[in-house]
């Protein structure tokens, strides 16, 4: 008997671990096509993955789609080329009314000039549905204090870390 509740003990251990393995793997493949989307300027891509309380909240649809033409025309304008983007591992996840956001490192690729550099930057990343449709919001955009507003029951003193600046690669 006590060798069977080890061993189921040990079962429900693995497939939790499992079920977790599969959803970091769900969030990392969503994080890298939101980076592609935001390398390849796909608005329509960028304007679906806005958190919906943003959307709602933030001036609408129309006038998010603006803002998001706005921030990638900057980039363009100051001459620097995203060339690709790649979501790690998530590092902190946040539980807000039942639901679980997750903040995401990426290291960024750019180009300026002949020159390439990288960065880390981070996503806080939330799905209501079990990680087949993800959101995202740029933490380098909004404070917690403003996520607060935007999702009620937010955290407002949490502190996001800051991404590092661009490094040249050799």
């Amino acid at each position: 008997m006590k060798t069977f509740i080890i061993t189921l003990i040990l079962s429900v251990g693995a497939i939790m671990i499992s079920a977790q393995a599969d959803l970091t793997d769900k969030l990392k493949k969503a994080t890298n096509q939101y980076l592609a989307a935001l390398v390849d300027s796909d608005v329509d891509f960028l304007l679906d993955a806005v958190h919906p309380n943003i959307l709602q909240m933030g001036g609408g649809e129309e006038y998010i789609r603006k803002d998001v033409i706005s921030d990638l025309e900057m980039f363009r304008n100051s001459g620097i080329t995203y060339t690709s983007g790649n979501a790690l591992d998530p590092s902190e996840s946040y539980l807000v009314k039942g639901e679980t956001y997750y903040l995401v490192p990426h290291e960024w690729t750019a180009k300026l000039g002949d020159n390439y550099y990288k960065s880390r930057q981070y996503v806080l990343a939330n799905s209501s549905d079990d990680g087949e449709t993800w959101s995202f919001i740029n933490v380098s955009k909004y404070s917690a204090k403003n996520l607060a507003v935007y999702i009620p029951g937010f955290d407002e003193s949490i502190e996001f870390p800051l991404g590092s600046p661009f490094e040249s690669v050799d």
